[in-house]
């Protein structure tokens, strides 16, 4: 088990908003391709769909239009992924946006970042064009910046409607309103400035495959020294030699995984264990809305409508006990300075509830129905030893990196966000949410 480091009160760390300086983008440029393979471990990365990306950048750069990258977010490497496509991978056939001659993006990123990152980190922070923004609430003044920089900049802004990493390549889940919101407001400022022009919504689907970087023989490996990890007693067992037999023992671990998991909740927060005979799906589901409940009684958070979204709101409540304006943070005498680091720490421990919920929330025995694909089989595998890791207190930086794997960034088609003559604003916002759903799934592979 890795050591776990309470969080800490701390100053929010004050960030260029959306700016890129020329140095890091050099830097980015040189070690792009060693950073891919051995730290994202892709080993190769294509991009399907190039020419509607290209064409986004040249209406905006002639300035015939606006746009924002919206990417779906199925793994751990994925901003980093998006950031080395369009900053370096297709420069030289779009056109640059801004002087330092590349395409590039802008993006819009959680501020719990912070908690974790290095100062190495936060240099990059500083110089990659990052904006902060925190999950489970709207700040007006963010909100008016990206909304104005969308209008403004012929930069895009490049964001994940999915709000969190789904983990899973085969599922969308629900879409975070914000992208079109932002899309939709720009759309009605340029529609009412000196120089109206139309603002688009470009879907990009990350597809990772494993099938030509790993075996089954590695993936059974893999799965060895996770069974031994759980007490899963595999004496005598055959080794697997199909993807129908790697199904049974991932099927296998699951339930070890939920057995476990029910007796630490029960144990810690004394959640009861759902009735005798339900399944797995509705077994982890169970604990995960009951651990979520506890914690929105302790921190005094109203229930939302969906799981997704009260674990968002959770993680937006424990951030705020932890991140002080400056003037608040200088301020504090020694003693609320300590009753700060108390409420931190408490934070800090509470939110690994929220880890093991962020990832459970995406798992489902369906996801391995029929004849699975063998991507559904590595990435099932993967967040198995992940939900494992997250039992014990680890957290995402801590996923396992054993898997080498392909990467294909997918554009699909434009969703227009500017009203069309006779539409409302509210009947242009449920299309322009609507459409950018229905093209996520349209680019959908396994």
């Amino acid at each position: 088990m890795k050591k776990l480091k309470p969080w800490v009160p701390r100053e929010s760390v004050e960030i260029l908003l959306g700016q890129q300086s020329r140095a890091f983008l050099g830097v980015t440029a040189l070690l792009g391709p060693a950073y891919a393979r051995f730290v994202l471990r892709l080993a190769r990365i294509g991009v399907e769909g190039e020419d509607r990306l290209i064409e986004e950048y040249r209406r905006s750069a002639a300035d015939e239009g606006r746009f924002i990258l919206a990417y779906r977010h199925p793994g751990d490497a994925d901003p980093h992924l998006v950031f080395h496509v369009l900053t370096n991978l297709i420069r030289g056939r779009a056109p640059a946006t801004e002087p330092d001659g590349r395409p590039g993006a802008w993006y819009p990123s959680g501020t719990e970042v912070q908690l974790w990152a290095s100062p190495l980190v936060l240099w990059a922070l500083r110089n990659a064009g990052i904006v902060p923004v925190r999950h489970g609430g709207v700040d007006r003044a963010v909100l008016d910046y990206l909304v104005r920089s969308v209008a403004e900049r012929r930069r895009p802004m490049a964001i994940a409607p999915e709000g969190m990493a789904t983990l899973n390549g085969g599922i969308l889940p629900e879409l975070d309103p914000g992208t079109a919101r932002i899309a939709r407001m720009a759309a009605e400022r340029l529609a009412s400035s000196e120089k109206p022009m139309p603002v688009r919504i470009l879907p990009l689907a990350i597809e990772y495959s494993y099938g030509r970087t790993t075996s089954l023989a590695r993936l059974g490996r893999f799965l060895d020294r996770l069974e031994t990890r759980i007490g899963l007693d595999r004496r005598g067992a055959r080794r697997a030699v199909s993807e129908e037999e790697i199904k049974e023992r991932l099927l296998a671990i699951w339930e070890r995984l939920v057995s476990i998991a029910e007796k630490a909740f029960a144990r810690s927060w004394g959640i009861k264990p759902a009735p005798a005979g339900a399944g797995l799906a509705e077994r982890l589901t169970g604990l995960l809305e009951a651990s979520i409940s506890r914690l929105e009684a302790f921190y005094g958070v109203p229930p939302a409508a969906s799981l997704k979204a009260r674990i968002l709101n959770i993680r937006a409540e424990s951030l705020r006990r932890v991140f002080y304006s400056r003037q608040e943070f200088s301020a504090m005498s020694p003693l609320e300075l300590g009753a700060a680091r108390r409420g931190s720490a408490e934070s800090y421990f509470l939110d690994k509830i929220y880890m093991t919920a962020a990832l459970g929330q995406f798992l489902d025995p369906a996801y391995l129905d029929g004849r699975p694909h063998f991507d559904r089989l590595v990435e099932t595998a993967q967040n198995l030893h992940d939900f494992a890791n997250r039992l014990e207190g680890m957290e995402l930086k801590h996923r396992s990196k054993y898997f080498l794997k392909d990467a294909l960034v997918i554009a699909g088609e434009p969703v227009e966000a500017s009203r069309r003559p006779g539409e409302g604003r509210k009947e242009a916002a449920e299309r322009v949410e609507r459409e950018l759903e229905e093209g996520f799934r349209k680019l959908i592979r396994h």
